[in-house]
């Protein structure tokens, strides 16, 4: 429908033929910008794939997220999955958290939003959790749409997946043979397709979303991140506002590993580019931790002068062992990290980087 506006112009055409050809320039603006506004708010088709705008969230008339009462540190994941998800890992542990989650594959987000949802009650746009939201889109760097008036509408991206795990969905395009460790099937190149996704920065999300009325904004207290082998270009994304996100926890391959996705880095590769960001790895974590064994571990990394985000809080070191009916259950677990992951020894309480802490901190090191 014509706006009220557009209405009375046309009528004046109508009636007063000297002001034809003012009104008619003023309503074939109206209807070029009608029009423009229900394509962006409709459905489309693209090579055979069907494409829908949906609204997401709700946000402040500042153009901010809303955040719980008593927010006091802000969490973000991207690539949150649905499994081993800060909701259920972190967010416990910290009741002055909010979370944001960033998942494009669309059944994970549908289950994000679903995490904690009861029949018959009317959910939030975009919440699921009191104090966490999720939003279907993918993390990197970011062109804006310089043909946008609003400046407010970021990009797209292709979302490339190699085959039937959705392991394989990345920004970057799968290697053929690349691989985690042996125990994953391998992205197929061959069997490659991709899926246009929403894509917005860290700087976006900085600048805009975390934003305070008085300029600033919030820091980004802990940051994890998923993005399977796009995770420094993730983090780079926050351009000159990196120095607001204090902590990364990231996947790490060992240097053994064969890429799986072009421009993907490895152990030695990621531990440079993050020194060169500012950060250090917490934990005094090194390369030669994975003992010359391809897999992946997830490595937390900290600005300078920050301590890890679980200091003092999860069990630490010989902590980690009390009253379990296991013969050297430290043994079995930190002699051989991968061995550990596969005979169930970490969880959300019990991690390799505090649990082994011996292998890379010296006996004398205490949490302080």
């Amino acid at each position: 429908a014509l706006s009220v506006q557009a209405q009375m112009l046309l009528q004046g055409c109508k009636l007063k033929t000297h002001l034809m050809s003012h009104c008619c320039r003023w309503l074939a603006l109206e209807l070029i910008f009608t029009v423009l506004h229900v394509a962006r708010a409709s459905w489309t088709t693209r090579d055979g794939t069907l494409s829908v705008t949906l609204d997401v969230l709700e946000l402040l008339p500042n153009g901010t997220i809303p955040l719980a009462a008593g927010t006091g540190r802000i969490f973000v994941e991207v690539g949150a999955n649905s499994a081993n998800i800060v909701d259920v890992e972190d967010l416990p542990h910290f009741p002055d958290a909010f979370l944001i989650s960033f998942e494009p594959l669309v059944h994970h987000y549908a289950k994000l939003l679903s995490w904690h949802t009861r029949g018959g009650e009317l959910q939030r746009l975009g919440r699921y959790n009191s104090r966490a939201v999720a939003l279907p889109m993918a993390v990197g760097p970011e062109v804006e749409d310089a043909d946008f008036e609003g400046k407010s509408k970021g990009g797209s991206a292709d979302l490339f997946i190699g085959n039937d795990n959705d392991f394989c969905a990345s920004l970057l395009r799968p290697l053929e043979g690349g691989m985690t460790g042996g125990d994953a099937k391998p992205c197929e190149p061959k069997a490659l397709h991709a899926r246009k996704v929403p894509l917005v920065s860290l700087k976006t999300v900085l600048d805009r979303w975390l934003a305070w009325e008085g300029g600033g904004g919030w820091p980004i207290d802990y940051l994890k991140i998923d993005a399977q082998g796009f995770d420094i270009e993730v983090l780079r994304s926050a351009g000159d506002r990196l120095p607001r996100i204090l902590r990364v926890l990231m996947e790490v391959p060992g240097d053994t590993c064969k890429p799986m996705y072009e421009g993907s880095n490895g152990c030695s590769g990621i531990m440079t580019l993050m020194a060169d960001m500012g950060y250090q790895v917490a934990y005094n974590r090194s390369c030669a931790d994975f003992d010359g064994v391809c897999y992946e571990d997830d490595w937390e990394f900290v600005l300078r002068g920050i301590r890890p985000l679980h200091h003092k809080l999860l069990p630490w070191r010989e902590e980690c062992w009390e009253g379990l009916d296991v013969l050297d259950p430290k043994a079995l677990c930190c002699s051989n990290l991968r061995q550990g992951a596969k005979a169930g020894c970490w969880d959300a309480m019990h991690r390799p980087s505090r649990c082994c802490a011996h292998r890379w901190l010296p006996e004398q090191v205490v949490e302080s």
